[in-house]
């Protein structure tokens, strides 16, 4: 790994490490300041949201609602748990989770008698999700929320933290600090979210899913770099947005750290120049889970398969960077 370390203070942070500062506890004081509540830090983002769904108590067979708009592998998760995936399609203004799938959901799972341990809302490639309606929505049947906001470090709903919106909340680091990876979860149960992460010997299930002490003082050293990098992506989005119609404004919340933009046939040509792009399925498309029950936004109609002509940019970009990005969007 190769870091450059204009102010030293994550080489400095580093030999703290090595001898003997516990950054762990540093690095979860800091975020639970952030986010205003208990956090325990984990070496990757599956690892924290394998802990998010044990504190939900989902066992095998139990269903989950989980987005078709994600990353794969979040859906890996709960497959690996031998829990029952029920996908739910987007809401065509947020991109995120549809409030009346979710609802169909609900009443679908509530006439068998089984309501699902946990509904999963991925704040997902630079969307938020609307968590006025739907987390009202989830304690009206008594379920958690467990929000996944692993594009959304640094990002905020109405002014709340991506990541503290639900029950439970899962935070990837690698979009904003690039100390080398990790992840936490945020809620209130912090003793069972250690003790099953840990690897403590318990009579339970646990795993060996810490952080390591030198990327937690690496991570924590550069927790100040990471709110320079959203606010000049934060910037970038604006500038864009403001001057292209084909790129996405943010809606109800702000990732900060992609742009939408509706530029498919561009896709090999960004690449070669250098951006991040991405044009992920929606997952219950997937041939692994296309037996899967999935619930559309309206009946006959997949919001999330519409999203196939989109782009995803990263805005992390320099000032001449992003007037390159906006010279080849004209005209889209």
């Amino acid at each position: 790994m190769m870091l450059f370390d204009r102010t030293s203070g994550a080489a400095g942070a580093m030999c703290d490490a090595l001898s003997g500062t516990d950054y762990v506890a540093k690095l979860e004081a800091a975020l639970g300041a952030l986010y205003g509540r208990a956090c325990v830090v984990m070496s990757s983002a599956d690892a924290a949201f394998h802990t998010a769904l044990h504190l939900c108590g989902t066992k095998k067979g139990d269903y989950v609602f989980v987005p078709s708009f994600t990353f794969y592998s979040y859906v890996s998760t709960v497959t690996g748990m031998d829990a029952a995936t029920v996908f739910i399609d987007c809401d065509p203004t947020t991109r995120c989770m549809s409030a009346a799938a979710l609802e169909a959901a609900f009443v679908w799972a509530s006439l068998q008698n089984k309501l699902p341990t946990a509904v999963v809302i991925d704040n997902a490639f630079g969307s938020v999700a609307d968590f006025d309606v739907l987390t009202p929505l989830c304690k009206s049947y008594g379920v958690p929320v467990i929000e996944l906001a692993c594009d959304a470090f640094g990002g905020d709903y109405k002014g709340r933290p991506c990541g503290a919106n639900g029950d439970y909340g899962v935070v990837a680091f690698t979009k904003r600090i690039d100390g080398g990876g990790g992840a936490l979860v945020c809620g209130d149960e912090e003793t069972a979210a250690r003790e099953f992460s840990r690897g403590a010997f318990t009579e339970n299930e646990n795993h060996d899913y810490r952080m390591h002490n030198v990327i937690a003082a690496l991570d924590f050293a550069q927790l100040p770099d990471g709110k320079k990098i959203t606010a000049r992506a934060r910037g970038n989005l604006a500038a864009l947005a403001a001057q292209l119609d084909c790129v996405a404004r943010p809606t109800f919340g702000d990732a900060a750290a992609f742009a939408l933009v509706r530029a498919a046939n561009l896709t090999q040509k960004l690449k070669s120049c250098g951006f991040s792009v991405k044009t992920p399925p929606p997952v219950h498309t997937m041939p692994q889970y296309s037996t899967r029950p999935f619930f559309e936004h309206e009946p006959g109609f997949c919001v999330a398969c519409t999203f196939s002509d989109c782009c995803l940019v990263d805005m992390d970009v320099s000032a001449g960077k992003r007037r390159r990005l906006a010279k080849l969007l004209k005209g889209v």
